[in-house]
C-alpha cells in the first residue's frame, strides 16, 4: 500500500466521516476472527486500525500529509513541551522548592524557643529508644521509629550548628543541595569525595551568607524564563509544521497521486500482458489442433 488512504481505499481530500465510513467497513472485512486468523490477517488488520488512527485526528492527519510519515499521538510541539518540562524546568522547579524549604526550615529552627523545643524532642526520642518502649506494638527500635529519630537527630544537629554560627548551619544547606545535584551516594562512596563536597560547601556557604534571597529569586526568574522559552519553543515548532505544510504539503500530494497513476498504468499493462499470454496460448492450442 502507498499510504494509509490506500489502505483505507479512500481519496486524499476525503473527509472525517469517510475515515470512519471505511474503516468500519474494512474492519469487519479483515477482522481476524472473520478471516480464520493468522499472521497475514493480523498484520493487516493492524494496518487498517493504524490507517484510522492516523487520519481520524485532524492534527495528526496534518503532520501526515506534511512529513509523509505518522509521528504518533503526540503532536510534536507538545512533544518539545514534555521534554522541556521533563528535562530542564521539573529539576530547576524541584531544586529551587528544595532551596526555600532548607532555608524555611533554618529561618524556623533559628527561633530560640523553636530550637529547645527539638532539643527537648531529641532527648525524649533519645529515652525512648534506649528503653525500647512500644506504643500500640510499635517498638521505639523499629524501622519507622528509627527513620522518625535520625530525622529529628539531624534538625538537632542543624539546631546546634546555628546557635554556634550560622556559617555552620548555612554549610548543611549548601551541602544538602550539593547532595542534591550529585548523588549523596558517591559520599558514602568515598570519604575524599565528601570531605571535598564539605570542603566546597563552607566555601559556597560563606560566600552565599546575606544572599540567599536574591539566590531563590533568581532561580524563580530561572524558571519562568524556561517556562517562557518552552512556550515560545512549542510555538516556533507549530509554526514550522504550518509553514513545511505549506510549502511541501502540496507536493506530497502530488506524490502520492502519482504513484497511484504509476500503479494504476502497471495494473493495466500487467492486465495486458496477461491478455496477450492468455491469446498466445489460444493461438497455441489451435495451432496444435490443426497439426493433430
Amino acid at each position: 500500500m502507498i499510504d494509509a488512504y490506500d489502505v483505507l481505499g479512500i481519496q486524499l481530500d476525503c473527509k472525517e466521516e469517510d475515515v470512519k465510513k471505511a474503516y468500519h467497513k474494512m474492519s469487519l472485512q479483515y477482522h481476524p476472527d472473520k478471516v480464520g486468523g493468522g499472521p497475514d490477517a493480523t498484520k493487516k488488520f493492524n494496518e487498517i486500525k493504524s490507517a484510522r488512527e492516523t487520519l481520524q485526528d485532524a492534527e495528526r492527519r496534518k503532520i501526515y500529509d506534511t512529513f509523509g510519515t505518522d509521528l504518533g499521538e503526540e503532536r510534536p510541539e507538545l512533544e518539545v513541551w514534555t521534554i522541556g518540562i521533563n528535562t530542564l524546568l521539573s529539576p530547576l522547579g524541584g531544586f529551587a522548592m528544595k532551596t526555600v524549604m532548607a532555608r524555611l526550615v533554618l529561618w524556623l529552627v533559628g527561633w530560640v524557643w523553636i530550637g529547645r523545643l527539638f532539643i527537648l524532642l531529641g532527648f525524649v526520642g533519645a529515652g525512648l529508644y534506649y528503653m525500647d518502649v512500644k506504643i500500640k506494638d510499635t517498638s521505639a527500635r523499629s524501622e519507622e521509629a528509627m527513620s522518625l529519630f535520625v530525622n529529628l537527630l539531624v534538625i538537632d544537629v542543624v539546631i546546634v550548628l546555628n546557635w554556634l554560627s550560622s556559617l555552620l548551619s548555612d554549610t548543611v544547606c549548601v551541602f544538602y543541595l550539593v547532595s542534591e545535584i550529585v548523588s549523596a551516594q558517591y559520599f558514602f562512596e568515598s570519604w575524599k569525595i565528601a570531605a571535598v563536597a564539605l570542603l566546597l560547601s563552607i566555601f559556597l556557604a560563606w560566600l552565599t551568607q546575606g544572599w540567599w534571597f536574591w539566590i531563590i529569586g533568581l532561580e524563580v526568574a530561572l524558571a519562568v524564563v524556561l517556562l517562557i522559552a518552552l512556550t515560545i519553543s512549542s510555538g516556533i515548532v507549530r509554526l514550522w509544521i504550518d509553514s513545511v505544510f505549506t510549502q511541501h504539503g502540496e507536493k506530497l500530494k502530488e506524490w502520492r497521486m502519482s504513484m497511484r497513476e504509476r500503479r494504476k498504468e502497471m495494473e493495466e499493462e500487467l492486465a495486458s500482458l496477461k491478455k496477450k499470454n492468455q491469446q498466445l496460448q489460444e493461438e497455441n492450442e489451435q495451432l496444435k489442433k490443426r497439426k493433430g
